[in-house]
């Protein structure tokens, strides 16, 4: 986000797609910018609402276009790609990530996680230059990651009722067992091993399995200044 504020300049239109509660705003503050969601969040009011496969603006209607980690909840992602196309002036900037380990989330509307292949063949389809798509880190963080969220992920569904009601009593008492050891262990598995993780990183050079990815492309025929 802070690469895409600096290749925004202060005259250029940015939609953000998708945007929640506009966390990223303030990164755009020189520019213009506007945001989209197809639901109006409390205390967060978007300048319209729509399906990100049907925006309601004019072919060519923005220098800049920022999607941050939107696409898997979408189920026709070439659409919504295809769309920001056209959208976007030419020589308009695209800005996207999407997650390759991310487990579901939002459900039931997480439709997709996407490899640097996929996304590569939805830019080219759509026409766009893709300046590139990069991985948010390696095996070392992804394990760092799953570390990290592993006992909230278990725990959030021996809370939930109707799962609750289908454990099994061995289950039940492994969980009892195992409860009490994460919360000494949290120390380690929440900031120690992550930690490490996050430098160990950069052992891994090809990065097969990560968190995902963040990509650049332009609107074809005009290439970067970098």
């Amino acid at each position: 986000v802070e690469f895409a504020s600096q290749q925004v300049k202060p005259s250029d239109l940015i939609l953000d797609a998708g945007s929640g509660r506009q966390q990223y705003r303030k990164y755009f503050s020189h520019a213009r910018y506007e945001s989209t969601d197809i639901e109006q969040l409390p205390n967060c009011e978007h300048d319209f609402m729509c399906s990100l496969d049907n925006i309601p603006k004019p072919d060519n209607a923005y220098d800049a276009i920022l999607c941050t980690q939107v696409l898997e909840h979408v189920e026709f992602p070439q659409n919504v790609i295809r769309e920001c196309y056209r959208v976007l002036k030419h020589g308009g900037m695209l800005f996207l990530s999407a997650p390759q380990g991310a487990g579901v989330h939002g459900e039931p509307h997480h439709f997709f996680n996407f490899t640097e292949y996929g996304l590569a063949s939805l830019f080219k389809q759509a026409g766009f230059e893709i300046i590139f798509i990069r991985a948010n880190g390696g095996v070392f963080w992804d394990f760092g990651k799953m570390i990290q969220t592993l006992p909230r992920c278990i725990s959030k569904q021996y809370k939930d009722p109707e799962i609750a009601a289908k454990i099994s009593i061995y289950n039940r008492l492994c969980w009892m067992m195992m409860a009490p050891l994460f919360f000494f262990l949290k120390p380690l598995y929440k900031h120690a091993l992550p930690f490490l993780c996050f430098y160990l990183d950069s052992l891994d050079k090809r990065r097969l399995f990560t968190l995902g990815y963040t990509c650049f492309c332009i609107k074809s025929g005009v290439s970067p200044l970098f």
